[in-house]
């Protein structure tokens, strides 16, 4: 008499057909196998680069956030209000102020973002030019907006009045007695 062994199910993974290609395509931001490879192979420079590219982004969002700052600023101004008082003036002069701080240690914020190359390159040739100048731009446009709020407040010297001390007394020409 024979006795009957039940059979096992089972799938072999490494008989599938390396032709067959699959109908859906790959979600967005799925790295696949190859990807990863392909990445393993770059190698040192690759990773430089994709450094270098990253840190120049970073870069960048360092410029900007000074400009991102601008519609809370000019908020918080217009809610001051245009009279002369101690919370106003102290705005408008924390506005002032803190951009110019912000130039002045530039290189401090930028020092991370440098890379170090055996060449010496000028200041236009660097990668950070850019960046750095429009980090300039938007602290001025800070700036800008510190001088419009003092003007709205009267305490610039705009109208002719205002220079009245400098100016020379008219002589008159002529005397009635």
């Amino acid at each position: 008499m024979s006795t009957i062994i039940p059979q096992t199910w089972k799938f072999d993974f490494t008989s599938v057909d390396a032709s067959y290609k699959r109908s859906v395509a790959d979600p967005p931001g799925y790295v696949g196998l190859k990807d990863v490879a392909s990445r393993g192979q770059k190698g040192s420079k690759g990773k430089e680069i994709d450094n270098e590219l990253l840190k120049v982004k970073k870069a960048w969002d360092t410029a900007l956030a000074p400009g991102k700052q601008l519609p809370m600023q000019g908020f918080m101004l217009w809610m001051s209000g245009n009279s002369v008082q101690i919370f106003s003036v102290a705005i408008t002069a924390m506005l002032m102020f803190s951009p110019i701080k912000a130039v002045l240690n530039m290189s401090q914020v930028f020092e991370r973002y440098e890379t170090v190359s055996p060449v010496k390159v000028s200041f236009l040739e660097s990668k950070l030019a850019l960046p750095k100048l429009t980090f300039v731009a938007m602290q001025i446009l800070t700036i800008l907006l510190g001088m419009w709020k003092l003007n709205s407040m009267g305490l610039l010297p705009t109208s002719h009045s205002d220079w009245l001390a400098f100016l020379d007394p008219k002589v008159p020409l002529e005397y009635t007695a």
